[in-house]
């Protein structure tokens, strides 16, 4: 969508952008009343490249009339639903934009043939967007299904909880959201249980302090791009939580409803916490599940859960509709090798690029699948598409020295973030 915009803002022609959804949902699955944005809504799909664009949040909220109430109610952060109805009115403002036309096949045969169920589409360059596909770890695989399934479709199962033993695995932003929700339902609807567990040794808060944040700055993302491959698996495990932690509001909600239910309701929901557990065998249990967990190598009990909830992240997965030409695309650690500007390396002629967005962590850093870099990025390809130098307004490149960073020695285990 942030390409989409900068280029019709740009250029006004030669592209389209194809999705499947008949209108823009983000990430509908978890989209809960309650849920905020973890960044500034200054990190829309176009102001920190363009703060001039008929594209920004801001002029979203000014074309439809609510931009002072929007000052006046002083919210803390922007409300996830508010922000996807400001990805909606981009989606159908933007005439590049079709929606409800999905891809099932790439080929290339001198250009790229895009395969829909309505056409057959022509393009000499090609940009893939789809996102991430949910992380189903092994011990799980086999159980998923209306008792045991994945938090990014909780609110498209919406399970019966109400009087049932509820286990929900993770410990991150996502798992806390579905614990805030869970805590949060009617007595009548209220589980019996909630079980907590994650792999991290406390409910960890997100950093968001000024000196971390500048890993989310477009110098930085070269400067890490450009490290030895163990430097940069180092950064990401010291500085996890930059983007893997728990917005504090989201925290203290959740202790808040905890002390409600501890001390001010006469009929509580039975609320255990297990951090520092991993979940290291699933079967079934009757109607439910028993899970073993375990700390270390040693096994510290089991809990059954008549619905079982994984907010166990999600993964890098080559789409199927490239499966074609996936043999001719370079991987590097379960991503596409790219370059640059964001395109794949791949056999086919330098002047037919493939460019993908949101599946490169490990080559770009924590920014990449945050919101912090979206427009950057998609300038960045668009530059490249057009045979431009890097146009974006350059920024100082930062208070910290960085050069220290790429020389780091390797921490022992206990010092690493997990």
């Amino acid at each position: 969508m942030s390409l989409a915009c900068q280029l019709h803002e740009q250029i006004g022609q030669g592209a389209l952008f194809l999705d499947r959804q008949v209108d823009f949902r983000w990430h509908p699955g978890i989209a809960f009343d309650s849920s905020e944005l973890q960044v500034s809504h200054f990190k829309d799909l176009v102001t920190l490249v363009n703060p001039r664009s008929a594209y920004t949040f801001v002029n979203y909220l000014y074309e439809n009339g609510r931009l002072y109430h929007f000052l006046n109610a002083q919210f803390e952060a922007v409300f996830r639903a508010e922000f996807e109805q400001y990805l909606n009115w981009a989606f159908h403002r933007n005439p590049l934009v079709r929606g409800g036309e999905t891809v099932h096949e790439i080929r290339f045969d001198g250009e790229f043939r895009v395969r829909t169920e309505k056409a057959v589409l022509g393009a000499r360059n090609l940009v893939v967007g789809v996102g991430k596909q949910a992380r189903i770890p092994p011990q799980f695989e086999g159980w998923i299904g209306r008792n045991l399934f994945h938090s990014s479709v909780v609110l498209q199962i919406d399970p019966d909880v109400g009087r049932k033993h509820v286990c929900l695995v993770g410990g991150g932003q996502s798992g806390a959201e579905v614990m805030l929700h869970l805590v949060g339902l009617p007595k009548e609807r209220r589980p019996a249980s909630i079980t907590w567990i994650s792999q991290r040794e406390n409910y960890l808060p997100l950093d968001n302090s000024p000196f971390t944040n500048e890993l989310f700055m477009p110098c930085f993302s070269d400067r890490f791009a450009a490290m030895s491959e163990s430097q940069r698996r180092l950064l990401l495990r010291r500085f996890l939580l930059a983007s893997d932690g728990i917005s504090e509001s989201t925290l203290r909600a959740i202790y808040q409803a905890l002390y409600r239910h501890a001390f001010l309701e006469p009929n509580p929901c039975d609320i255990v916490l297990r951090p520092g557990c991993n979940v290291s065998r699933c079967i079934n249990a009757g109607a439910g599940h028993r899970l073993t967990l375990q700390r270390g190598i040693d096994d510290v009990g089991e809990v059954v859960g008549d619905i079982v909830i994984l907010a166990t992240g999600y993964r890098n997965a080559l789409p199927d509709f490239l499966e074609p030409i996936a043999d001719r695309l370079e991987q590097t650690d379960n991503e596409l090798a790219i370059r640059e500007d964001f395109s794949v390396r791949w056999d086919g002629p330098p002047d037919s690029r493939i460019f993908v967005q949101n599946a490169s962590l490990g080559q770009r850093g924590l920014a990449d699948p945050n919101l912090s870099l979206l427009a950057w990025r998609a300038r960045r390809i668009l530059d490249s598409l057009l045979g431009h130098a890097p146009c974006a307004k350059l920024e100082h490149p930062g208070f910290i020295s960085r050069t220290s960073i790429e020389q780091w020695p390797d921490p022992s285990p206990q010092g690493c973030a997990k």
